[in-house]
């Protein structure tokens, strides 16, 4: 069962653990005296840009300010926003939130004034000259309860699950413009999220741009336990929310801890600064649906069985999976292809080179999953498919495709996984969102070769025949059933150990831990 009582655990000198009564670095408290004056020197500021130039400077800070009061339980948010002059007079919240909206307001100079709301939009007068503040209350748990959408509001006893998207009015013409987020929460309600932390602001700050808030990462607030594990690179931040579980804490924070190594030690660092883990204890399967949201940030939402035992967390593949998702870009919807097929190729790496996978059990997995992805006579390109075959196994074929071909172009000096370094440290990751062909170039870049381009021109934008058996044989897999054996012999046997080979200094250190 989840402890009652708030507690500080120190874990193998890495991870500590607190409590929602305990201040830690999820939980973002903002005092009244503070936010006023951070809201008053950021408007001063503003003013005085706005004087000398006539226009909004971009340089000069965010251009939109929100400080967030939870109310008690955080069953309703009191938000007050603050736009800089220039600003649109639109704004918006996520479909169908609107009708959550309580008392908006609004004040350009002359006092508070009611403001008018149509369905999920609020029509303010335009931010001209000088900044425009609006007011309003958020019903968040009546939201979580009528709406009940893992990606706008749901209630987990106690702890309300929503992304900001759901509670916070944005300028429909923002755009590249950033906004500031401060939230103060009762004592024992914990406000969690996957944005990042503001650069330049306080400390309990986040920040991101408007673009970014239309499909920002999960956060919550209520009753969580949470803890904080550094991995190489980054740190991953964990939010369990109540429920009932058979699983202790710790069983559930080494799972977060050996997801996170084990994709650091495939990308040579954790891809991210920070990625927050919400977990949801519900459900009869052990390990239930996992999904991620990134832009601005990075967040994971994953469920875990009441009945879930440690033996299950050890074999599970799903977290991996997630987490891989926070190397890449956010692409356009017509690639998502691309998204899915990276992790689901790259999870089973990830996990046998930390050690908690055989290659038998790597190869026996793509064996029996590749052919799925294979196309049909009649099908299309990869990009305008959209059976769950294709977009998983179609894009994870294009991934073992890309892998075998840089690694024989270059004698096994560079692999996939160079190139998805390469993307992720030219800035891609699911924090922002890029076109494809930015991403293959990058990856080409950091290879010396075409051949994401070219494999992109033959796999997405039509089908290309792929002679799997072949593969097989040339890199010695033999399947025996569900047996895999290896042949030494096959004049590929080498490439195919190097695909899943631990890192000389994991193998030298017993366990790479």
């Amino acid at each position: 069962m989840r402890p009652r009582a708030p507690v500080t655990i120190l874990l193998h000198g890495r991870l500590r653990l607190t409590g929602p009564r305990e201040g830690h670095s999820l939980v973002d408290r903002v005092r009244t005296t503070t936010c006023r004056l951070f809201i008053a020197a950021a408007l001063a500021a503003a003013g005085v840009a706005g004087a000398a130039m006539g226009r909004p400077d971009p340089h000069s800070g965010p251009a939109c300010l929100y400080a967030v009061t939870a109310g008690p339980g955080a069953r309703d948010l009191s938000v007050e926003v603050t736009l800089r002059a220039g600003l649109g007079a639109e704004l918006a919240v996520d479909r169908g939130l609107g009708a959550f909206i309580r008392d908006p307001e609004v004040d350009d100079g002359g006092g508070w004034r009611a403001l008018e709301r149509q369905d999920d939009h609020l029509r303010a007068p335009p931010c001209r000259s000088r900044p425009c503040r609006i007011r309003y209350r958020f019903a968040l748990a009546e939201a979580a309860r009528d709406v009940h959408d893992r990606n706008r509001a749901i209630e987990q006893e106690g702890a309300f699950l929503a992304p900001p998207s759901s509670w916070l009015v944005r300028p429909l013409e923002g755009g590249q413009s950033r906004f500031r987020l401060e939230v103060q929460a009762p004592p024992g309600t914990v406000f969690v999220t996957g944005l990042l932390p503001s650069r330049g602001g306080p400390a309990s700050a986040y920040e991101a741009t408007l673009d970014d808030l239309e499909e920002a990462p999960y956060s919550g607030f209520g009753p969580f336990e949470t803890a904080r594990i550094d991995v190489p690179g980054g740190v991953v931040d964990v939010a369990i929310a109540p429920g009932e579980r058979d699983l202790p804490t710790r069983a559930l924070t080494a799972w977060a801890e050996r997801a996170g190594r084990a994709v650091a030690g495939y990308y040579g660092r954790y891809p991210m600064p920070r990625v927050l883990v919400l977990i949801l204890p519900t459900g009869r399967r052990p390990i239930g649906f996992g999904t991620t949201l990134g832009n601005g940030g990075a967040s994971i939402m994953i469920w875990v069985g009441r009945s879930a035992t440690e033996a299950d967390l050890e074999r599970d593949w799903v977290l991996t999976h997630e987490m891989v998702h926070t190397a890449f870009p956010n692409m356009p919807r017509q690639q998502r292809w691309l998204e899915e097929g990276i992790a689901t190729y790259v999870e089973p790496i990830a996990r046998a080179r930390a050690g908690t996978l055989s290659a038998e059990e790597v190869w026996r997995g793509l064996v029996e999953g590749l052919p799925k992805g294979l196309s049909r006579p009649g099908d299309p390109g990869l990009d305008r498919s959209r059976t769950w075959g294709s977009t998983y196994w179609g894009g994870a074929l294009f991934c073992f495709m890309a892998d075998l071909q840089i690694r024989e172009r270059t004698g096994n000096r560079r692999s996939l996984d160079d190139a998805l370094r390469g993307i992720n440290a030219a800035g891609g990751s699911i924090a922002v969102r890029w076109p494809l062909r930015r991403a293959l170039d990058a990856g080409d870049r950091a290879t010396g070769t075409h051949v994401l381009r070219d494999l992109y021109g033959k796999m997405g934008e039509a089908p290309m025949p792929v002679d799997l058996d072949g593969w097989w044989r040339r890199l010695g897999i033999v399947a025996d059933g569900r047996e895999i054996r290896f042949d030494e012999r096959a004049p590929l046997a080498g490439l195919r150990r190097s695909i899943t080979a631990r890192p000389v200094s994991a193998r030298a250190a017993g366990g790479g831990r």
